[in-house]
């Protein structure tokens, strides 16, 4: 039960991220960096926001259909999604 809790609170988590970066990508402002009219940022925002909300979604249904050990799936493509997202994002504002 406290598994189902703690992926519950993760899968908030990745909604909220996704919903952040969407919100930024059409503000044009990423904490401190702006990026008004740069299609590669853009694009960036997008697709991750687009890969976190399919993320959560898929991990609500792994949570509640499949054994505990799945949950794994879900904590590991997020933390590839923001992982990847962290080093594209850096790589553009070199």
């Amino acid at each position: 039960m406290v598994l189902k809790v703690l992926m519950l609170i993760f899968i908030l988590l990745v909604f909220i991220t996704a919903w952040y970066l969407i919100r930024s990508k059409n503000k044009g402002q990423f904490i401190i960096f702006t990026f008004i009219g740069n299609r590669k940022v853009n694009t960036l925002f997008s697709v991750t926001s687009l890969v976190l909300v399919l993320t959560g979604i898929v991990g609500i249904i792994i949570l509640f259909t499949l054994p505990k050990i799945f949950n794994f799936i879900t904590l590991i493509i997020a933390a590839m999604a923001i992982s990847i997202f962290s080093f594209t994002f850096m790589n553009l504002n070199e």
